[in-house]
């Protein structure tokens, strides 16, 4: 069964635009092009600025990373991530060797994150593997490795 994660809204978008939109009807009566404008760009931002996941409807909201790490430690975290009790180490990539992506869905407070990595061919990101979902302390320690 493949994952999917949905993208919400988060506290903070939410206040963002909700300010925005507050500004705009507070500048509409000081100068009312530019209130209305505004205004506009709060209401659009609150209905498309999306920037947490969540896998299901009553589950944690997850904040997205994604991070280049060395060709090297490729296997180490396919391991890691197949369940296999592995070490999982992110390095920085250097000037000679390849690059892997990683993608990480977190809540460090709910102890949960999905991960996924990623092969770098033919000038794009192919799946190296499925995206798993981690729970403490698998978890927590790979996210301690951010």
């Amino acid at each position: 069964m493949e994952i999917q994660l949905k993208k919400v809204h988060t506290g903070k978008d939410l206040a963002i635009s909700g300010l925005l939109f507050a500004a705009g009807i507070g500048l509409y009566f000081v100068n009312a092009g530019l209130g209305i404008v505004l205004a506009l760009c709060g209401a659009a931002m609150l209905l498309l600025w999306k920037t947490g996941y969540k896998h299901d409807s009553d589950g944690p909201v997850l904040t997205k990373a994604a991070l280049d790490v060395a060709h090297s430690c490729r296997q180490g975290l396919k391991d890691y991530l197949d369940g296999k009790d592995a070490d999982p180490k992110l390095t920085q990539p250097g000037t000679n060797e390849g690059v892997v992506r990683m993608e990480i869905y977190y809540n460090k407070a709910a102890g949960v994150a999905y991960a996924q990595l990623f092969d770098f061919s033919s000038y794009e990101y192919e799946p190296a593997t499925q995206l798993v979902e981690l729970h403490s302390p698998r978890a927590d320690k790979l996210l301690k490795e951010l």
